[in-house]
C-alpha cells in the first residue's frame, strides 16, 4: 500500500472506529467465537495494522514528506 496522506489516514481512523462499533454488534449477535465475528475481527485487525504502520511511517519521515 502506498503511503497515506493526513486526510487518508484520518479517513482510515474513522473507518476503524466505525468497524469497531460494528464488531461489538456482531459479537453480541453471534457470540465471540462465531466464525462471522472472528472473520470481521481479523479484517478490522488488518485495518488497524495499516493505520499503525502508516502512523509510524509519518513519524519517521515527518509531517511534510
Amino acid at each position: 500500500m502506498k503511503n497515506l496522506d493526513h486526510s487518508q489516514l484520518q479517513k482510515l481512523k474513522n473507518e476503524i472506529q466505525d468497524r469497531q462499533a460494528e464488531l461489538i454488534g456482531i459479537g453480541l449477535k453471534y457470540g465471540l467465537s462465531h466464525q462471522e465475528t472472528i472473520q470481521f475481527s481479523q479484517r478490522l485487525d488488518d485495518l488497524i495494522n495499516v493505520y499503525v504502520r502508516e502512523s509510524a511511517h509519518k513519524k519517521r519521515v515527518g509531517p511534510n514528506y
